[in-house]
Protein backbone atom coordinates (compact mmCIF):
# COMPACT_ATOMS: atom_id res chain seq x y z
CA UNK A 1 0.00 0.00 0.00
CA UNK A 2 1.35 3.80 -0.44
CA UNK A 3 2.09 5.14 2.21
CA UNK A 4 4.31 8.43 2.12
CA UNK A 5 2.68 10.30 -0.61
CA UNK A 6 4.29 13.88 -1.70
CA UNK A 7 2.14 16.70 -4.20
CA UNK A 8 4.77 18.59 -6.45
CA UNK A 9 3.58 22.13 -7.66
CA UNK A 10 5.28 24.38 -9.93
CA UNK A 11 4.63 27.15 -12.07
CA UNK A 12 5.40 26.59 -15.76
CA UNK A 13 6.01 29.34 -18.57
CA UNK A 14 4.07 28.35 -21.89
CA UNK A 15 3.55 29.49 -25.45
CA UNK A 16 2.49 33.43 -25.75
CA UNK A 17 3.21 34.54 -22.46
CA UNK A 18 1.07 31.83 -20.83
CA UNK A 19 1.72 30.12 -17.57
CA UNK A 20 0.44 27.88 -15.15
CA UNK A 21 0.79 25.19 -12.06
CA UNK A 22 2.23 21.77 -13.32
CA UNK A 23 2.06 19.25 -10.04
CA UNK A 24 2.83 15.88 -9.72
CA UNK A 25 2.69 13.12 -6.92
CA UNK A 26 5.66 11.49 -5.63
CA UNK A 27 5.26 7.86 -3.86
CA UNK A 28 8.32 6.88 -1.25
CA UNK A 29 9.32 3.20 -0.10
CA UNK A 30 9.95 2.59 3.24
CA UNK A 31 13.28 1.46 2.74
CA UNK A 32 16.14 3.28 0.69
CA UNK A 33 15.52 4.81 -2.50
CA UNK A 34 17.04 2.57 -5.28
CA UNK A 35 15.72 4.68 -8.17
CA UNK A 36 13.21 6.41 -9.74
CA UNK A 37 10.53 5.61 -11.83
CA UNK A 38 8.79 8.75 -13.74
CA UNK A 39 5.71 7.89 -15.26
CA UNK A 40 3.40 9.65 -18.35
CA UNK A 41 -0.04 7.84 -19.36
CA UNK A 42 -1.41 6.74 -22.43
CA UNK A 43 -4.14 8.55 -24.49
CA UNK A 44 -7.30 9.42 -22.76
CA UNK A 45 -5.48 8.50 -19.49
CA UNK A 46 -4.84 10.47 -16.33
CA UNK A 47 -1.70 9.46 -14.40
CA UNK A 48 -3.51 7.87 -12.29
CA UNK A 49 -3.47 5.06 -14.51
CA UNK A 50 -0.04 3.70 -12.75
CA UNK A 51 -1.78 3.76 -9.55
CA UNK A 52 -5.46 1.80 -10.19
CA UNK A 53 -5.79 0.90 -6.74
CA UNK A 54 -6.87 -2.37 -5.54
CA UNK A 55 -10.07 -4.94 -6.72
CA UNK A 56 -11.00 -7.61 -5.85
CA UNK A 57 -8.51 -8.50 -3.36
CA UNK A 58 -6.00 -7.79 -5.98
CA UNK A 59 -3.19 -4.57 -6.52
CA UNK A 60 -3.63 -3.00 -9.88
CA UNK A 61 -1.39 -0.61 -9.12
CA UNK A 62 1.95 -0.24 -10.63
CA UNK A 63 2.92 2.67 -8.27
CA UNK A 64 2.11 0.21 -5.06
CA UNK A 65 4.09 -2.76 -6.31
CA UNK A 66 7.13 -0.73 -7.58
CA UNK A 67 7.37 1.12 -4.12
CA UNK A 68 7.27 -2.37 -2.60
CA UNK A 69 10.14 -3.23 -4.63
CA UNK A 70 12.22 -0.15 -2.79
CA UNK A 71 11.92 2.20 -5.90
CA UNK A 72 10.26 5.88 -5.62
CA UNK A 73 7.46 6.69 -8.18
CA UNK A 74 6.82 9.52 -10.10
CA UNK A 75 3.37 10.57 -11.69
CA UNK A 76 2.46 13.25 -13.93
CA UNK A 77 -0.14 14.33 -16.54
CA UNK A 78 0.58 15.73 -19.49
CA UNK A 79 0.03 19.57 -20.54
CA UNK A 80 -3.56 20.25 -20.72
CA UNK A 81 -4.25 16.57 -19.39
CA UNK A 82 -5.87 16.13 -15.99
CA UNK A 83 -4.20 18.04 -13.50
CA UNK A 84 -1.87 19.92 -15.13
CA UNK A 85 -5.04 22.04 -16.83
CA UNK A 86 -4.22 25.16 -19.24
CA UNK A 87 -6.33 27.91 -20.27
CA UNK A 88 -8.49 27.40 -23.13
CA UNK A 89 -7.47 30.39 -25.02
CA UNK A 90 -3.77 28.58 -25.54
CA UNK A 91 -2.52 28.36 -28.81
CA UNK A 92 -2.10 24.37 -30.77
CA UNK A 93 0.82 22.80 -28.86
CA UNK A 94 2.80 19.83 -30.67
CA UNK A 95 3.89 16.87 -28.58
CA UNK A 96 7.88 18.94 -28.39
CA UNK A 97 5.82 21.64 -27.10
CA UNK A 98 4.08 19.60 -24.58
CA UNK A 99 7.21 17.81 -23.32
CA UNK A 100 9.24 21.25 -23.08
CA UNK A 101 6.61 22.74 -20.89
CA UNK A 102 6.91 18.74 -18.89
CA UNK A 103 10.87 19.07 -18.80
CA UNK A 104 10.39 22.37 -17.02
CA UNK A 105 8.52 21.13 -14.00
CA UNK A 106 11.19 18.46 -14.21
CA UNK A 107 14.03 20.39 -13.26
CA UNK A 108 12.67 21.70 -9.92
CA UNK A 109 10.38 17.83 -9.36
CA UNK A 110 13.52 15.96 -9.54
CA UNK A 111 15.66 18.22 -7.11
CA UNK A 112 13.77 16.85 -4.69
CA UNK A 113 15.73 15.81 -1.72
CA UNK A 114 14.60 12.40 -1.68
CA UNK A 115 15.28 11.51 -5.09
CA UNK A 116 18.18 13.92 -6.64
CA UNK A 117 21.03 11.58 -6.60
CA UNK A 118 19.20 8.23 -7.61
CA UNK A 119 19.05 7.13 -11.11
CA UNK A 120 15.90 8.03 -12.92
CA UNK A 121 13.84 5.51 -15.39
CA UNK A 122 11.44 7.01 -17.95
CA UNK A 123 8.46 5.31 -17.66
CA UNK A 124 5.44 5.63 -20.04
CA UNK A 125 2.46 3.84 -21.35
CA UNK A 126 1.17 3.95 -24.83
CA UNK A 127 1.34 7.69 -26.40
CA UNK A 128 3.13 8.43 -23.01
CA UNK A 129 5.52 5.84 -24.08
CA UNK A 130 6.48 8.36 -27.17
CA UNK A 131 6.29 11.39 -24.96
CA UNK A 132 8.69 9.88 -22.42
CA UNK A 133 11.18 9.00 -25.21
CA UNK A 134 10.58 13.01 -26.90
CA UNK A 135 11.44 13.82 -22.61
CA UNK A 136 14.54 11.61 -22.71
CA UNK A 137 16.10 13.53 -26.12
CA UNK A 138 16.23 16.94 -24.13
CA UNK A 139 16.70 15.39 -20.39
CA UNK A 140 18.12 11.79 -20.50
CA UNK A 141 17.20 9.24 -18.29
CA UNK A 142 19.15 6.73 -17.20
CA UNK A 143 16.87 3.79 -18.35
CA UNK A 144 13.76 4.00 -19.85
CA UNK A 145 10.55 1.43 -19.75
CA UNK A 146 7.94 1.71 -22.23
CA UNK A 147 4.96 -0.57 -21.66
CA UNK A 148 2.37 -1.10 -24.53
CA UNK A 149 4.42 1.22 -26.18
CA UNK A 150 6.53 1.20 -29.60
CA UNK A 151 7.61 3.41 -32.75
CA UNK A 152 5.74 1.48 -35.38
CA UNK A 153 2.48 3.50 -35.50
CA UNK A 154 -0.56 2.31 -36.22
CA UNK A 155 -1.03 2.60 -39.86
CA UNK A 156 -4.36 1.14 -40.18
CA UNK A 157 -5.93 4.04 -38.48
CA UNK A 158 -4.68 6.68 -41.00
CA UNK A 159 -6.19 8.18 -44.23
CA UNK A 160 -4.25 8.79 -47.16
CA UNK A 161 -3.65 12.25 -46.14
CA UNK A 162 -2.09 10.98 -43.00
CA UNK A 163 0.26 8.53 -44.80
CA UNK A 164 2.30 11.36 -46.33
CA UNK A 165 3.96 11.57 -43.07
CA UNK A 166 5.50 8.14 -42.56
CA UNK A 167 9.26 8.74 -41.97
CA UNK A 168 8.57 12.52 -42.21
CA UNK A 169 9.16 13.82 -38.57
CA UNK A 170 10.39 17.41 -39.94
CA UNK A 171 7.23 18.01 -41.98
CA UNK A 172 4.61 16.75 -39.57
CA UNK A 173 5.94 19.00 -36.75
CA UNK A 174 5.55 22.08 -39.33
CA UNK A 175 1.87 20.63 -40.25
CA UNK A 176 0.37 19.03 -37.37
CA UNK A 177 -2.27 21.51 -36.55
CA UNK A 178 -3.96 21.27 -39.56
CA UNK A 179 -3.88 17.83 -39.72
CA UNK A 180 -4.65 17.05 -36.25
CA UNK A 181 -7.88 19.27 -35.94
CA UNK A 182 -9.40 17.68 -39.07
CA UNK A 183 -8.70 14.06 -37.63
CA UNK A 184 -9.80 15.17 -33.82
CA UNK A 185 -11.56 18.11 -34.49
CA UNK A 186 -10.01 19.75 -31.13
CA UNK A 187 -6.70 20.23 -29.59
CA UNK A 188 -8.35 17.69 -26.84
CA UNK A 189 -10.90 14.88 -26.59
CA UNK A 190 -12.88 14.72 -24.06
CA UNK A 191 -14.08 10.91 -23.81
CA UNK A 192 -14.82 10.93 -19.77
CA UNK A 193 -17.75 9.64 -20.62
CA UNK A 194 -16.73 6.52 -22.63
CA UNK A 195 -13.70 4.47 -22.01
CA UNK A 196 -13.01 0.80 -22.06
CA UNK A 197 -15.18 -1.23 -22.72
CA UNK A 198 -15.12 -5.05 -20.78
CA UNK A 199 -16.48 -6.93 -24.16
CA UNK A 200 -12.74 -5.73 -25.47
CA UNK A 201 -10.27 -7.97 -24.36
CA UNK A 202 -7.39 -5.55 -26.67
CA UNK A 203 -9.05 -2.18 -24.39
CA UNK A 204 -10.87 -3.06 -21.42
CA UNK A 205 -9.98 -5.32 -17.89
CA UNK A 206 -9.92 -8.27 -16.53
CA UNK A 207 -12.56 -8.18 -14.87
CA UNK A 208 -15.68 -5.81 -13.33
CA UNK A 209 -13.51 -4.76 -10.59
CA UNK A 210 -10.60 -3.53 -12.69
CA UNK A 211 -12.62 -2.11 -15.47
CA UNK A 212 -14.11 0.01 -12.76
CA UNK A 213 -10.78 1.43 -11.62
CA UNK A 214 -9.70 2.07 -15.79
CA UNK A 215 -13.22 4.41 -15.26
CA UNK A 216 -11.82 6.12 -12.34
CA UNK A 217 -8.29 7.48 -14.68
CA UNK A 218 -10.10 8.37 -17.78
CA UNK A 219 -9.60 11.64 -18.79
CA UNK A 220 -9.38 14.38 -21.94
CA UNK A 221 -6.91 12.97 -25.27
CA UNK A 222 -4.00 14.94 -26.06
CA UNK A 223 -5.45 14.91 -29.70
CA UNK A 224 -1.65 16.09 -31.19
CA UNK A 225 -0.15 13.51 -28.83
CA UNK A 226 -2.62 10.61 -30.45
CA UNK A 227 -1.68 11.57 -34.06
CA UNK A 228 1.69 11.66 -33.64
CA UNK A 229 2.35 8.28 -32.08
CA UNK A 230 0.03 7.07 -34.97
CA UNK A 231 2.67 7.86 -37.74
CA UNK A 232 5.14 5.52 -37.72
CA UNK A 233 8.53 7.68 -37.44
CA UNK A 234 7.08 10.68 -35.94
CA UNK A 235 9.56 10.87 -33.54
CA UNK A 236 12.39 8.71 -35.22
CA UNK A 237 14.95 11.36 -34.12
CA UNK A 238 14.27 11.20 -30.59
CA UNK A 239 14.02 7.30 -31.02
CA UNK A 240 17.31 7.44 -31.81
CA UNK A 241 18.73 8.77 -28.91
CA UNK A 242 17.64 6.29 -27.28
CA UNK A 243 21.49 4.97 -25.87
CA UNK A 244 20.96 3.54 -22.13
CA UNK A 245 18.94 0.13 -21.01
CA UNK A 246 15.72 -0.45 -22.55
CA UNK A 247 12.63 -2.45 -21.06
CA UNK A 248 9.75 -3.30 -23.10
CA UNK A 249 6.72 -4.89 -22.47
CA UNK A 250 3.27 -5.60 -24.31
CA UNK A 251 0.23 -7.47 -23.59
CA UNK A 252 -0.73 -10.72 -25.51
CA UNK A 253 -3.86 -8.93 -27.20
CA UNK A 254 -2.24 -5.41 -27.48
CA UNK A 255 -2.48 -2.89 -30.09
CA UNK A 256 -0.17 -2.62 -32.84
CA UNK A 257 2.28 -4.69 -34.44
CA UNK A 258 3.22 -8.05 -33.09
CA UNK A 259 4.66 -7.81 -29.84
CA UNK A 260 7.77 -9.05 -30.84
CA UNK A 261 8.51 -6.52 -33.79
CA UNK A 262 8.22 -3.56 -30.75
CA UNK A 263 12.00 -3.46 -30.40
CA UNK A 264 13.23 -3.10 -33.79
CA UNK A 265 13.17 0.42 -34.04
CA UNK A 266 15.34 0.83 -30.91
CA UNK A 267 18.58 0.44 -32.73
CA UNK A 268 20.51 2.64 -30.22
CA UNK A 269 19.57 1.25 -26.77
CA UNK A 270 22.48 0.03 -24.66
CA UNK A 271 20.11 -3.15 -23.98
CA UNK A 272 16.50 -4.13 -24.44
CA UNK A 273 14.52 -6.70 -22.28
CA UNK A 274 11.31 -7.41 -24.03
CA UNK A 275 8.66 -9.67 -22.41
CA UNK A 276 5.08 -10.43 -23.64
CA UNK A 277 2.08 -10.49 -21.17
CA UNK A 278 -0.11 -13.51 -21.14
CA UNK A 279 -3.39 -12.84 -21.07
CA UNK A 280 -2.94 -8.95 -21.12
CA UNK A 281 -4.24 -6.51 -23.43
CA UNK A 282 -3.34 -2.50 -23.87
CA UNK A 283 -4.31 -1.77 -20.77
CA UNK A 284 -2.01 -4.54 -19.04
CA UNK A 285 -2.28 -3.29 -15.27
CA UNK A 286 -5.80 -3.91 -15.32
CA UNK A 287 -4.52 -7.90 -15.74
CA UNK A 288 -2.94 -10.09 -13.12
CA UNK A 289 0.41 -10.07 -15.45
CA UNK A 290 0.73 -6.55 -13.49
CA UNK A 291 2.45 -8.89 -11.10
CA UNK A 292 4.79 -10.20 -13.01
CA UNK A 293 5.47 -7.66 -15.25
CA UNK A 294 6.85 -5.37 -11.85
CA UNK A 295 8.79 -8.34 -11.04
CA UNK A 296 10.28 -8.28 -13.97
CA UNK A 297 10.98 -4.46 -14.21
CA UNK A 298 12.66 -5.08 -10.48
CA UNK A 299 14.95 -7.18 -11.55
CA UNK A 300 15.69 -5.50 -14.68
CA UNK A 301 16.02 -2.32 -12.58
CA UNK A 302 18.69 -4.43 -10.47
CA UNK A 303 20.58 -5.41 -13.77
CA UNK A 304 21.22 -2.05 -15.58
CA UNK A 305 21.62 0.52 -12.38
Amino acid sequence: MLKNAITLKTKVTLLDGFETDFTASLFLPDTPVKALFFCQPGGGNTKDYFNLGQAEGFDYSFASRMCDHGFAVMLMDHAGVGENKIDEAHPFFTPRQSVSFTVQALGEFFAHPAITDVKKIGTGHSMGGMMITLINALMPFDAICLIGSNAGGLDWGLLEEDMKFIEQPERLEKEMKAHVLRMFKAPFINYESGGPSLESITFGAENEGAHALLMKVQSSLFSAGGYMSMIRGSFRPEVNKITVPLFMAAGEHDLGAPPEEAPKDYINAASIKFMVLPGAGHNSFAFAAIESLCDAINDWAGEVL
